[in-house]
């Protein structure tokens, strides 16, 4: 009885933590992406590491792990680390591509 009694106390204390943090995590699918354009013909990769090597040596191009960005294409920014931005086409949801900061108007 003690054990139904302690699990019964612990999920009303815990329950609603775990609502809270859980709505917490999903908040910045609500907000509005910042739209840019793109400034210069460059690429976006699927993971950083790729850009990266693709940026150090052009030839790794060749690997069909990145795709072109035009210079006047509009994109989401969906995430920043460093000179490097996650984006994503604004007409369109798809799995956000890696480009770096140059290749984008300010």
């Amino acid at each position: 009885m003690n054990e139904l009694r302690s699990i019964f106390l612990r999920s009303i204390f815990i329950g609603p933590l775990l609502l809270t943090w859980l709505a917490g995590a999903q908040e910045h699918r609500f907000e509005d992406d910042p739209i840019v354009a793109v400034r210069k013909n460059f690429v976006a990769c699927d993971v950083l590491s790729q850009l990266q090597r693709v940026m150090g040596n052009p030839r790794f191009l060749l690997a069909g792990e990145c795709e072109p960005l035009r210079a006047g294409d509009q994109v989401r920014v969906y995430a920043r680390r460093g000179p490097y931005f996650c984006i994503y086409p604004h007409d369109r949801m798809s799995p956000c591509k890696w480009t770096h900061e140059k290749a984008l108007s300010k």
